[in-house]
């Protein structure tokens, strides 16, 4: 009897192919990926590269392309429905067709994880490789296999199957032999128009789009993204479910538009239909929004890694030393050219700045530091106005010895008059509250607890660090008493003035390096160093771009390899969801061509019906793009990257990209469809 039921399952997912097929790639496919997930996860030569530990942490989010199995599975249950009553009306039991769909379900499950560990295995290494590439690590070319990663596999997806197993035989179970027989037909009434469900969508979608376009500061940007991502993604179901069907009845009133043969047909149908199938539409819309977003935002700051690394880091090397006001640096200094003079090079294109940072609100209070009237605590920076760059000195800013600029966006911190006490020192604030458009906002970065501050020149500056000398003793004492109490110790750092010394010396990135070894680990150079007693440090252009590329690079891989699984997702509905609609429809246009319509007419109806379908939820993702962009624009500066053009550029290309890719699986899909509509036709041909 056991052989009946595996032949009974082989040839039910023999004749069931073009739904069985494209289940099975997808359920190798995701094997695969999770197989490449699992490797590099616990690859120890991925994990000694840099970034490669936040790479393999953040990978492990891939799992969840698993739950794509359940959706495309519901389209093979609907469609084997029909057949299950047919078995049930010739003598077998519920019972023995949950025999057939126990085989079924294991056939799957080995064909897949078959073919799913064997491309996942042969194409672990490949990813590796482009894995190391993108962060620029080094390699072993070894080649293993990682067997904990098979068994991970094989278990996952056994339970995955497992529970796609017990999803079938409940609808199996729970569903009447006459129901079976007419399952592709029913749930289908047209629906009634749900104005206030597609109004509210209307609502939510506008105030999303609002919020994204007023919203200027990163930080706040970060945390209202999601916020506005969950209301895109209501809204969008229900406009997709109830707005298209009111858009479909205002469609109908519109005689001149409505009643013309090919507008008729596709109306129809798609009111008919759009209750049910708007969610595999808004689900299409979604999946293609999130590879836009995905895509264009990891490429983009992988490709502007040097812009971003220029911009923070212009010198070869670079030296900062928390210092006093009697300038012990400028010592160091001479200290640091000489060592490098010994290496037959001279420091060229060099610059020294300096600035006074605040690191904590306690030490803020403790020490006095408040604006006036109101008493905020903050962290930030202060810099001499003559050691800014160029785009700040653009805004014309003219100090005197006891003034200083804050730059207000992002913070509100600044009223009208208001004064701002160091110690036992008072400044008049200028605000900075208008930024021009032909000044770079980049240079202007502030958020809720970070504020940029200028003075007029250095002499202002040193001033402000004598101001706090007489307070420094009260913070050290009420953090002893702070912890004496058990209180908390607030991380306390007083302001500290720095000075930083950033030079080049040659384009050869290994001779470069080589002089940062001797400045870092030359024991006779560093004993020197100890003489001052001050803190010092080291970095080199070199070291950033590498843990850039570390960073960025393994967000880019990330992100393709969701985002393929994402376009994946969104290419199978689309094909289940012309299979499944081709076989209800090919009934409805043989009745419509024995009523008296062409096979012309019919074709044009078809193709208005499906033009209009399945090319609504790529414009609506382009929609979405377009009003998203300002806010991830704005998320990006948190990574240091400001470059708006190149942004928008690989947004578009991807879009152009991603629209090819759509229209041509779109063609694939379509022809499938207009081979089961038009299989009845054929037939009765012959």
């Amino acid at each position: 009897m056991a052989g009946l039921y595996s032949r009974l399952a082989a040839t039910g997912i023999r004749k069931n192919g073009k739904s069985y097929l494209p289940y099975i790639l997808t359920s190798a496919l995701m094997i695969s990926i999770f197989y490449i997930i699992t490797f590099l996860s616990a690859n120890p030569m991925l994990q000694s590269m840099v970034g490669g530990d936040g790479m393999t942490m953040i990978l492990q989010l891939g799992i969840v392309s698993a739950i794509f199995l359940f959706y495309t599975n519901s389209f093979l249950i609907k469609r084997r429905k029909k057949e299950f009553g047919l078995y049930n009306i010739l003598g077998l039991g519920k019972g023995q067709i949950a025999k057939v769909l126990i085989h079924e379900t294991l056939f799957v499950y080995l064909l897949a994880e078959i073919a799913g560990l064997g491309v996942g295995i042969l194409f672990s290494k490949l990813a590796e490789m482009l894995a190391a590439k993108m962060i620029r690590g080094s390699l072993n070319y070894s080649f293993y296999v990682d067997p904990i990663a098979i068994i991970v596999s094989l278990i996952l997806f056994a339970v995955i199957f497992t529970f796609i197993l017990l999803n079938s035989l409940r609808q199996l179970f729970f569903t009447r032999p006459i129901e079976l027989l007419h399952s592709e037909s029913t749930g289908e009434k047209p629906p009634r128009t749900n104005v206030p469900a597609a109004v509210i969508g209307f609502i939510l979608l506008g105030f999303a789009y609002f919020m994204a376009s007023v919203i200027k500061d990163p930080s706040m940007a970060v945390g209202l993204f999601f916020i506005a991502v969950i209301m895109v993604i209501i809204a969008t179901y229900l406009l997709f479910i109830a707005g298209s069907v009111v858009i479909c009845r205002i469609l109908q009133k519109n005689k001149r538009y409505y009643y013309k043969t090919k507008n008729f047909v596709s109306v129809s149908q798609m009111v008919f239909r759009m209750r049910k199938n708007g969610a595999g539409l808004a689900s299409i819309c979604i999946l293609s929004t999130m590879v836009l977003v995905t895509l264009s935002s990891t490429i983009s700051l992988y490709n502007g890694i040097p812009d971003m690394v220029g911009d923070r880091f212009p010198h070869d090397i670079t030296m900062t030393v928390g210092d006093t006001d009697e300038l012990h640096s400028d010592e160091i200094i001479e200290l640091v050219n000489g060592e490098v003079e010994k290496e037959d090079y001279t420091p060229k294109n060099t610059s020294v700045t300096h600035n006074m940072s605040f690191y904590n609100d306690m030490a803020n209070y403790l020490c006095g530091i408040k604006f006036d009237p109101q008493e905020v605590h903050f962290n930030g920076e202060i810099q001499p106005l003559d050691e800014a760059d160029d785009n700040i000195r653009a805004l014309g800013l003219e100090l005197g010895e006891n003034d200083i600029a804050v730059f207000e966006e992002g913070t509100k911190l600044v009223t009208a008059n208001s004064t701002l006490k160091f110690g036992d020192l008072t400044l008049n604030i200028i605000p900075i509250s208008v930024v021009p458009e032909s000044v770079e906002r980049k240079n202007f970065y502030a958020s809720e607890d970070y504020v940029r501050m200028y003075v007029r020149d250095l002499d202002a500056l040193k001033n402000l660090y004598k101001a706090q000398a007489p307070l420094i003793k009260m913070c050290e004492d009420a953090l002893k008493e702070a912890e004496m109490y058990g209180g908390h110790s607030w991380g306390y750092d007083y302001s500290e003035l720095k000075v930083t010394y950033g030079f080049d010396i040659t384009e050869d990135i290994n001779e470069v390096n080589r002089v940062y070894e001797i400045l870092t680990h030359s024991g006779n150079f560093i004993d020197q160093l100890r003489k001052y007693d001050l803190p010092t440090g080291f970095d080199t252009k070199a070291t950033i771009v590498d843990d850039y590329y570390g960073i960025y690079g393994g967000l880019l891989f990330l992100g393709i390899l969701l985002g393929g699984v994402f376009a994946l997702a969104a290419a199978l509905i689309m094909y289940y969801k012309q299979i499944s609609e081709g076989y209800e429809d090919a009934a409805r246009f043989e009745i419509l061509r024995k009523v008296g319509m062409t096979r012309r007419e019919i074709r044009a109806a078809i193709n208005s019906q499906v033009l209009k379908v399945f090319f609504l939820p790529l414009a609506a993702a382009g929609i979405h793009m377009l009003f998203a962009f300002p806010m991830i624009a704005n998320m990006l500066n948190i990574f240091d990257f400001y470059n708006v053009e190149l942004f928008g550029l690989v947004t578009l290309i991807g879009f152009a990209v991603f629209g090819l890719l759509y229209v041509l699986f779109y063609k694939i899909t379509s022809k499938t469809y207009m081979g089961i509509v038009g299989a009845n036709e054929k037939k009765e041909r012959k």
